[in-house]
């Protein structure tokens, strides 16, 4: 028969374990859709247990992205001091696209100086969509050419899909890869994507979540 003192002993270690201040990382995105669609979905399906992840769909330019996470972060930090279970924000990570935006250079400075993550898109982030499909580095003339190239594979595609997610999960590996490939060998693996069409970062987000979800 468990004992009184063992089982009280269990239920304690329980709740410890419940309260115990998991890793925080903040992700505000420039889209109010299609990126926070996909985040959202990855993060579920990740089934993460050591982190904590908030996601914001923006819908702003860069440069208010960026301020909205730095106002975040300050909000962050008044909680996770009165808080046994919240902590203050690990990593945060400002989302948005190379498209012309006058705020885009001021953003990635910004982002920079506050030590936050600019994760950049040229043209947009639907080229991280066509990454699982195949490794290409040709220019692409807009965001709504990467988009038509996207529906070539994923012709139900639209900036509120929530189909395309378990199409492309499977071969998220493959877009980690080619996303890498092509920042290295076309960009030297360049921070500042302005002049890098086409490129992206968003494999630096997934690439980190993955790691998470294995520890």
């Amino acid at each position: 028969m468990v004992s009184r003192k063992y089982r009280r002993l269990v239920e304690y270690e329980r709740q410890k374990a419940f309260k115990e201040p998991r890793k925080s990382i903040l992700i505000v995105c420039e889209g109010e859709k299609t990126e926070p669609i996909y985040f959202n979905a990855l993060k579920k399906r990740l089934r993460l247990v050591m982190v904590d992840v908030e996601i914001i769909g923006e819908g702003a330019a860069p440069i208010n992205v960026v301020n909205r996470a730095i106002s975040l972060r300050e909000d962050r930090k008044i909680i996770a001091n009165k808080s046994l279970t919240k902590t203050e924000y690990e990593i945060i990570y400002c989302v948005f696209d190379v498209d012309i935006h006058e705020t885009l250079a001021q953003a990635i400075d910004k982002a920079k100086g506050n030590k936050i993550e600019a994760i950049l898109s040229n043209p947009c982030f639907e080229y991280w969509y066509i990454l699982h499909f195949r490794k290409t580095s040709a220019p692409f003339s807009s965001s709504q050419d990467a988009k038509s190239a996207l529906r070539r594979k994923h012709p139900a595609y639209n900036e509120s899909d929530t189909t395309i997610f378990d199409v492309v999960y499977p071969k998220t590996d493959d877009a980690i890869k080619h996303s890498r490939e092509v920042l290295r060998e076309q960009h030297n693996d360049a921070e500042d994507l302005s002049d890098c069409n086409p490129s992206t970062h968003v494999h630096k987000i997934v690439a980190y979540l993955q790691n998470m979800s294995q520890q």
